[in-house]
C-alpha cells in the first residue's frame, strides 16, 4: 500500500483524498464538532460564531478540505526544497494518518487552521539560507507568528522556532534580530491602537497567551498508550535513517532539517503549558512530525516495515475513531 505513496504521480492526490475519507470514515455517523466555550484566540471566536451554525455536511467538506491542502502543501514544500532522496507522497499520506489518531484531533479546531500558518511559517524559514533581502522576510516570519498568536495563542512557541531558524541559518547580526522582534510586536501594536481608539485597551489581556501547568482532558487507556508507543517508534525510525542520509544532503537542506527539529522539540510541551488547552492543541506538532515520519517509510529498501507502521496507524485512527476501544 505504501508504494501507492513513493511515487509522485497526479494519481496520488485521488488516493489521498480516498485515505482521508477512509481514516474518517466515522463521520458518516459522528459529525466533527466546533469545540466551544475556548478563550485561546479569534479563531475559536470566529468557529464558534459562525461555523457552528453550518449543517454537518458543510463541516466535513471544510475539514477534509483543510487536512488534504495542509498535506499537500507540506509534501510540496518539502518535495521542491529537495530535503528527500526522490520526490513522493508519503509526508502527505503520514499527514492525513495522523489527524486521525486522536478523537480529538478530528474535529475542526483553532489547532488545525492554524496548521495553515506554521507551514506557512516553514515555508519562510527554508528561504532564509543566503537570501539577498533577509530583514524584508524577516520582518515577514515575524508579523505572521504575530498575527498567529492573536488567531490562536498556543503558537506563542513559534516565537522561539523562529529565533532558534535564525541562529541555525544565519550569522549572528544584531539588526536581523531586531527586525523579526518588531514583525512579532507588530500585529499587537495595531491591535492595541485599534483598542485604544475604540476605549477598549483593557481587553488586550484576552488577546495575551496564559501559561501555566496545564493537564490536558483525555482518556488515559492502554489504548492512549499503544498510541503515544507507535508514534514515537515510527518517530524514531525516522529520525534514525534521517541521520544516516545527512551526509549525502546539501548544507542548505541540512540546515533545514536542523530547524525542523527545533521546531518538533519546541512544540511538544504546548497542551502542557498553555492553560485552559485541550489535546487538539498538539496538532501544531504534526506539522514538524510528518516529515520525519514519512522518512520511516521511506529509507527501508523493502516495503515490509513500512507497510506495517501504515496498516498499524491506519487501524489504529479506525478503532479509535469508531470508540471500538477508548
Amino acid at each position: 500500500m505504501v508504494a501507492l505513496f513513493k511515487d509522485r504521480s497526479p494519481a496520488t492526490v485521488i488516493w489521498l483524498v480516498i485515505l482521508s475519507f477512509i481514516v474518517h470514515s466515522h463521520f458518516i455517523v459522528d459529525f466533527p464538532i466546533v469545540p466551544g466555550g475556548r478563550s485561546d484566540g479569534l479563531l475559536s471566536v470566529f468557529l464558534n460564531r459562525y461555523v457552528t451554525l453550518l449543517s454537518p455536511g458543510i463541516v466535513i467538506f471544510i475539514y477534509h478540505a483543510i487536512v488534504i491542502v495542509q498535506a499537500l502543501r507540506i509534501n510540496y514544500l518539502f518535495n521542491d526544497h529537495r530535503m528527500y532522496s526522490k520526490n513522493n507522497f508519503l509526508a502527505a499520506m503520514v499527514y492525513i494518518l495522523l489527524t486521525g489518531i486522536f478523537k480529538e484531533w478530528s474535529n475542526l479546531t483553532p489547532a488545525l487552521i492554524e496548521n495553515i500558518l506554521v507551514i506557512w511559517l516553514f515555508a519562510k524559514t527554508v528561504r532564509l539560507y543566503n537570501n539577498p533581502n533577509p530583514k524584508t522576510l524577516l520582518f515577514n516570519i515575524g508579523l505572521l507568528i504575530g498575527v498567529s498568536i492573536i488567531l490562536y495563542h498556543p503558537s506563542a512557541l513559534l516565537i522561539l522556532v523562529a529565533f532558534f531558524a535564525l541562529a541555525i541559518v544565519r550569522p549572528f547580526i544584531i539588526t536581523e534580530w531586531v527586525v523579526l522582534l518588531m514583525g512579532v510586536i507588530f500585529p499587537y501594536y495595531f491591535l492595541a491602537s485599534y483598542l485604544y481608539l475604540t476605549d477598549r485597551l483593557g481587553s488586550i489581556l484576552l488577546y495575551i497567551p496564559k501559561w501555566g501547568l496545564n493537564i490536558p482532558r483525555t482518556v488515559v487507556s492502554p489504548a492512549f498508550f499503544v498510541t503515544i508507543g507507535l508514534i514515537l517508534i515510527t518517530l524514531i525510525l525516522g529520525m534514525v535513517y534521517s541521520q544516516q542520509e545527512s551526509r549525502r544532503l546539501l548544507i542548505q537542506v541540512r540546515k533545514n532539517w536542523v530547524v525542523l527539529t527545533v521546531m518538533l522539540l519546541v512544540m511538544l510541551p504546548i497542551p502542557f503549558i498553555n492553560k485552559g488547552v485541550g489535546i487538539d492543541s498538539l496538532l501544531l506538532w504534526i506539522v514538524p512530525a510528518s516529515p520525519y515520519i514519512a522518512k520511516a517509510f521511506l529509507g527501508p529498501k523493502k516495503n515490509t516495515l513500512p507497510n506495517l507502521m501504515f496498516w498499524s496507524l491506519l487501524v489504529l485512527a479506525i478503532v479509535k475513531n469508531w470508540q471500538v476501544v477508548p
